[in-house]
């Protein structure tokens, strides 16, 4: 400022007062002071219009204008420019009025000298530059807390709201009346001593904290918020005040929630559709499978008749003249009847086309094929023992082409114990381990660790062919393990397996055979 004239509007019409002034700026030797005199409210208005100046000395009582309205019309015209007020000795309460009123000081004319009119001059003009600069920092801290959505208060070392944003009017549905009230009173009470320990620790330590807690409103209302804290330090460097910035996340919580119901039902549907997508291969297999059995019961058919026309020539013909002749014609005979009994069963599975795929459960599934077998049982000297565990998870497949495969095992059982026996059926939930001779994954479509339902079908009658099992006496079916039955065991196998299942053939050691038959649990997404 020294380096540059301070422009100077005096305005005032005491020909004295006004030359007190021109010669004490003359001398003031701390500034450089180029000066502008006029005498009325009007002239200076034309003045402040038509040029720039750092500041005016104005006098209240003018010929056209008098006391405070004049030093307002000056404010009027150049609202930023400082004004210090010139009064007389009896008008100091005036003046003091006018400084209140925005004016920046005031002289009383005759007790000042060039260095104080100088240095007020100065100090005026800081004081107005610094209350603009004060006044635009508020303006735009104004307009950013106004359009900001975000909730900023400052609390004292109470917790107390000091100032809170207007855009606290979205979260808490007012925005006004807040100041002085308590900032703890609107968090959900299950938050709320959570919230209070965690403000103790920043006034105590002087390090903000980022946190998520819940708002209950008076109108039942829950809001999410998200605050992150920052503190203000007094002089001395001790933590004052806190500086609570929040957002609302109510509105992302939701859309957390709802994202996570739809990822939900996508993976129940990729679940289902996989089901349905294994139910359809299943099906064409087991489509497959019934057309090449009907094929090779039509091809073997004839020729099995003819085998059987021919014993029953032999025995007419050759009549029993020799015993040995008489036993082989007549295995035969029973051999050819047997095989027989396997084509027409053949027949019967390639001809149910009709799948009827849903959950059942596996023990009313045995008993119903055991109400089927009820008459060859009651025909034959064989107790039965039923363990049938009620209640267990439903297994997807066809209820008739299950329940056939049952029959068939337990028709395979009574033919073995023809002369009497005991047939035990059982079935029960239990988790497939990996120490019963198979390592990771089984031959079926099970592995270690998996919860089955299990069915079991025991006999101790004769078991299978010994020589196809010498000295293995507990292994796993395959295509060699023939038993004199019903239905070739390899078709059964085959269907178990259609439906995701295994079966397993194992000759007992103190006689008989246990028919086990496993089918996965699906767990339920």
């Amino acid at each position: 400022m020294n380096d540059q004239s301070i422009k100077v509007l005096l305005v005032e019409d005491e020909p004295l007062a006004s030359e007190w002034v021109k010669v004490n700026l003359a001398k003031a030797a701390s500034a450089r002071f180029q000066l502008s005199h006029v005498t009325c409210l009007d002239a200076a208005k034309q003045q402040l219009r038509a040029s720039p100046f750092d500041v005016v000395l104005l006098d209240l009582s003018l010929p056209d204008s008098q006391g405070l309205v004049t030093c307002t019309e000056v404010q009027t015209v150049t609202p930023a420019l400082p004004i210090i007020i010139l009064t007389a000795a009896d008008n100091e309460s005036l003046a003091l009025q006018a400084v209140r009123e925005g004016a920046q000081d005031y002289l009383v004319k005759g007790e000042f000298d060039g260095k104080l009119l100088a240095r007020v001059i100065r100090y005026a003009i800081e004081r107005k530059r610094a209350e603009q600069k004060l006044r635009q920092s508020e303006e735009f801290f104004r307009l950013i807390t106004e359009n900001v959505t975000d909730l900023i208060a400052v609390l004292d070392q109470n917790g107390n709201r000091l100032y809170n944003s207007p855009s606290y009017k979205n979260s808490l549905g007012r925005a006004t009346g807040l100041e002085g009230t308590n900032s703890f009173k609107e968090i959900h009470p299950e938050d709320k001593e959570r919230i209070k320990q965690m403000f103790q620790e920043t006034i105590a330590g002087g390090v903000g904290h980022r946190t998520e807690y819940r708002m209950l409103l008076e109108d039942g209302t829950v809001r999410h918020i998200e605050s992150q804290g920052s503190v203000v330090k007094d002089a001395a460097g001790k933590p004052s005040k806190v500086v609570v910035v929040s957002r609302d996340i109510t509105e992302r919580k939701e859309a957390m929630v709802t994202l996570e119901q739809t990822l939900a039902e996508l993976r129940t549907a990729h679940v289902a559709l996989k089901a349905t997508q294994m139910q359809l291969v299943q099906s064409e297999k087991l489509e497959a499978v019934s057309t090449f059995a009907g094929g090779i019961a039509h091809e073997v058919k004839n020729p099995l008749q003819t085998i059987m026309l021919g014993v029953d020539f032999l025995k007419t013909a050759l009549g029993s003249t020799d015993e040995s002749t008489t036993m082989v014609l007549n295995e035969m005979e029973q051999a050819a009847h047997r095989a027989d009994g396997v084509i027409k069963g053949l027949v019967e599975f390639s001809a149910y086309k009709k799948r009827d795929v849903r959950d059942h459960d596996l023990s009313s599934i045995l008993e119903q094929a055991l109400q089927s077998v009820e008459n060859e049982l009651s025909g034959h000297a064989i107790k039965l023992v039923r363990e049938l565990t009620p209640g267990l998870p439903a297994i997807r497949l066809d209820l008739k082409t299950v329940k056939h495969v049952f029959m068939n095992l337990m028709l395979s059982a009574i033919q073995a114990m023809s002369s009497g026996g005991t047939l035990t059926v059982k079935t029960y939930l239990k988790q497939l381990a990996d120490n019963q001779g198979w390592s990771g994954r089984t031959p079926g479509q099970l592995k270690s660790g998996d919860t089955i339902v299990v069915a079991e079908v025991e006999d101790n009658g004769r078991g299978v062919i010994e020589s196809k099992l010498a000295d293995k006496s507990n292994r796993s079916y395959a295509t060699e393990m023939i038993r004199k039955g019903v239905v070739d065991l390899m078709v059964l196998k085959k269907v178990v397996e259609l439906y995701g299942g295994m079966i397993q053939i194992i000759n007992r050691d103190e006689g008989g055979v246990r028919v086990v038959i496993m089918f996965k649990v699906q767990r339920k997404e």
